[in-house]
């Protein structure tokens, strides 16, 4: 899996603005744990093929988080993964309380789009 993307799909569950809670049937805590612990590079679920081989990219989404958290790259299949893309807290979460405050309250969320999409500019 070689790093492609330099920016997180619209899709990103890493992405500040990611519906709550739509982890294709993972816990909040699956994908925490999975940097936290250096566990092997996430995939880009954008990239994963139809055939059952590798996804071919790594999720950018979890490399800026990654980079917007301090946290290093000790698992081998990293490489130079986390030199190709940039900090952005802005777009993806800083750090692993907001992910899962945002995972574990949809309710939350829909309320927040709600209030965009009802209250006058």
């Amino acid at each position: 899996m070689k790093p492609v993307l330099k920016r997180p799909c619209n899709e990103c569950p890493w992405r500040r603005d990611h519906p709550a809670g739509w982890l294709g049937g993972y816990r909040p805590e699956d994908f925490t744990q999975q940097i936290q612990f250096d566990g092997p590079p996430l995939p880009c679920h954008k990239t994963i093929p139809g055939d059952g081989t590798d996804a071919r990219a790594m999720c950018a989404g979890a490399l800026i988080f990654m980079r917007n958290c301090a946290k290093g790259a000790h698992h081998p299949n990293y490489g130079d993964a986390l030199e190709t893309v940039e900090p952005d807290t802005q777009t993806v979460f800083q750090w692993s309380h907001e992910f899962l405050d945002h995972h574990n309250n949809p309710q939350a969320w829909v309320e927040r789009v709600r209030s965009r999409t009802t209250d006058p500019p």
